[in-house]
């Protein structure tokens, strides 16, 4: 069956998020220790890695929460530097893959649907997809939030197919986790590809059903596994 439709994955599958988050973090602990914060980096970003895992990447206490697991009385000096070098470091890393853009202009060009799926808040990722300037790529857009998720399951795979009008037969899937999303597809008979990027590049699958059909390193690897499909 033809190929219609390729839906994306959006963190480290269309920009290096993980690259993005790590250096926003550092960058933000650095400003709070110049702004008084008693300890060294380490230190800190240890604490504040191990509170993001604890508490979640969407928890808008972060900083606040540093300051109570270091032992030290909320100082809202600090916590400002923290919040505002976080912020100007996240948009500076906000940018797409080298070939995000040219890839994606081309499946529209060639006449394919395209989709965009994740996990997480719908205003923020939206906000991911304007500040790259490809939110006007994609037909449909699909954030977890939406249909009262914290993860990618089925279901929003499912939802999306539905408002493109497109069987899982006639959809290829672009994604990161093999623990999620890639599971996810399979279990929908959707073509899953697995883009070696962020911070699941060297976790391998635990078990049979999240193994991806195909494996690239670079998005643009996806235009020549199309060719093959549709020939």
């Amino acid at each position: 069956m033809r190929i219609k439709c390729v839906l994306f994955d959006i963190d480290d599958t269309l920009y290096d998020a993980s690259l993005q988050m790590n250096m926003a973090r550092l960058n933000a602990v650095k400003a709070m220790i110049e702004a008084g914060l008693p300890v060294d980096i380490e230190t800190a970003y240890g604490t504040l890695r191990k509170i993001v895992d604890e508490y979640g990447p969407y928890y808008n206490k972060h900083f606040d929460k540093l300051l109570e697991r270091l032992g030290l009385k909320w100082n809202p000096r600090i916590i400002a530097a923290g919040v505002i070098a976080y912020r100007e470091t996240s948009a500076a890393y906000l940018k797409p893959y080298p070939d995000t853009v040219p890839v994606l202009l081309k499946l529209r060009e060639s006449g394919y649907l395209l989709g965009a799926i994740s996990e997480g808040k719908s205003v923020k990722q939206w906000q991911k997809l304007i500040q790259l300037g490809i939110q006007h790529l994609f037909h449909k857009v699909v954030i977890s939030e939406e249909i009262n998720e914290e993860k990618v399951t089925p279901k929003l795979f499912e939802k999306i197919l539905s408002e493109l009008n497109v069987s899982p037969e006639e959809t290829l899937f672009v994604g990161n986790q093999p623990n999620m999303d890639i599971l996810c597809a399979n279990q929908l008979n959707i073509i899953s590809v697995r883009i070696r990027k962020g911070a699941f590049m060297t976790e391998e699958p635990t078990d049979p059903r999240m193994v991806p059909k195909f494996e690239i390193s670079k998005l643009s690897d996806l235009l020549e596994i199309l060719k093959k499909l549709q020939s």
